[in-house]
This record gives C-alpha cells, sequence and structure tokens, in this order.
C-alpha cells in the first residue's frame, strides 16, 4: 500500500483508527510544520518577510473553524475578523477598533494575497517598531475617532507570526487538556466537519505498482 503523508511526519496509519489525540498529533504537526515553522525561516531569507506573513495569513481563519466547530463557507470575512479578536485583541484598542482593523486586514491584507498575490495599498511592513501591528488611525483633537475607517497597518513580521504561534500553543494546552472542555468538542465538531475519516477520499484509488508505473 502507497503510504500516504497526511503532515509532515504522519502517514494515514495515524488516522487508522482516528483517536482523539492523534487528531491533535496530526493537526499540530500540520500548523507548526507547514505554516509555523516555515515562516519563520523565511524571516531569514532576504526577501522571504513578506511571504512569511503570507504563508500564515490564513491560520486566522482557520483556527476559527476549530475554535468555534463550524464551518467557515460563505462566511469567511466574519471568521477573519474573530479569528483576528483572539489573536490580536492587545493590540487595536477599542471594540470598535478591533472590529474596524479586522476588516481593513481581511479585505487589505488576507484577500490582497489570496485574489490579486500581493498585499492591497494600505499595508506596509517594517521591524523598525516591536508590536506586531502599528495601526494607523484618524484622530480629531488628538483622540481617536471612533466614526473613522482604518487609514494603514504597519506589519512587524516576526512579531505576526510570534503571536500566531503565542496562540497557537496556548490551544493546544486546550487541547490536551485532561479536562474535557469546549474546544476540545469544537474540535472534534470541525474535524468531522472537514477531515475526510471515513470512507476513501483520504488515500488515492490506484495500487503502488499502477502508481510508479505512471512514471
Amino acid at each position: 500500500m502507497i503510504q500516504i503523508y497526511i503532515s509532515p511526519n504522519y502517514t494515514h496509519k495515524k488516522l487508522e483508527p482516528p483517536f482523539f489525540r492523534d487528531q491533535i498529533d496530526v493537526f499540530e504537526d500540520r500548523i507548526r510544520h507547514w505554516l509555523i515553522e516555515p515562516a519563520k525561516t523565511l524571516l531569514k531569507h532576504k526577501h522571504g518577510k513578506i511571504p512569511a506573513v503570507f504563508l500564515v495569513i490564513n491560520y486566522i481563519e482557520g483556527i476559527e473553524i476549530y475554535i468555534s466547530g463550524e464551518d467557515s463557507k460563505n462566511k469567511s470575512k466574519d471568521f477573519f475578523k474573530r479569528g483576528y479578536k483572539r489573536i490580536f485583541a492587545s493590540v487595536s484598542g477599542e471594540d470598535y477598533m478591533q472590529d474596524a482593523v479586522a476588516e481593513g486586514l481581511y479585505e487589505m491584507l488576507r484577500c490582497g494575497f489570496a485574489h490579486d498575490a500581493m498585499f492591497r495599498d494600505g499595508i506596509y511592513f517594517s521591524d523598525i517598531r516591536k508590536e506586531a501591528m502599528f495601526i494607523d488611525w484618524p484622530k480629531i483633537n488628538g483622540k481617536f475617532d471612533s466614526c473613522a475607517k482604518l487609514k494603514s497597518v504597519v506589519i512587524n513580521p516576526a512579531r505576526f507570526i510570534e503571536c500566531i504561534e503565542i496562540h497557537f500553543d496556548f490551544y493546544l494546552k486546550e487541547l490536551k487538556s485532561i479536562h474535557p472542555n469546549v474546544a476540545q468538542e469544537n474540535f472534534k465538531k470541525a474535524v468531522k466537519l472537514k477531515w475526510p475519516l471515513a470512507g476513501t477520499s483520504r488515500l488515492i484509488d490506484v495500487t503502488e505498482d499502477e502508481f510508479y508505473a505512471a512514471r
């Protein structure tokens, strides 16, 4: 039988049968070694900082699927905004700013990368400041204008990725807790929605001889 790697370190046999702890192992292996670690490696490349953000940006919507136990189909922006506020709640200040910043990042960064292959006007990158994001928000008489919209965001790629990794580590602790919790139940729901644990779709429908003969 052909060995199918379902994550960097596990083959399909890891989920036969699909015990809960094995599902967590596969999930962690995928996020850590297909997203976070490669993004951190890109940070070391001369031109890799922006691609590093490109690589991890979909974590924000994706992790919300597992946290909520629901599919984001036709609700992408809502899931992104909710995920953003979980990860970066301390960055954007007041609630109205968090919503506006999340929406702005969805349009300018997430959709820019997804649809235009490049971030859109209003997104900038710099490691001069040490926070993950520097928010440029209109002011009136020196105070933030609650009726205004986001002007621009300056992203520190290394800190941005660090915030995502911190959130992921915290979430894994909830999943691995010996005490049953909502995070575990919603994760199970998301796995049922998104992973083909039953049926034949997990493996390609050819024999090993047929697969190698096609070379």
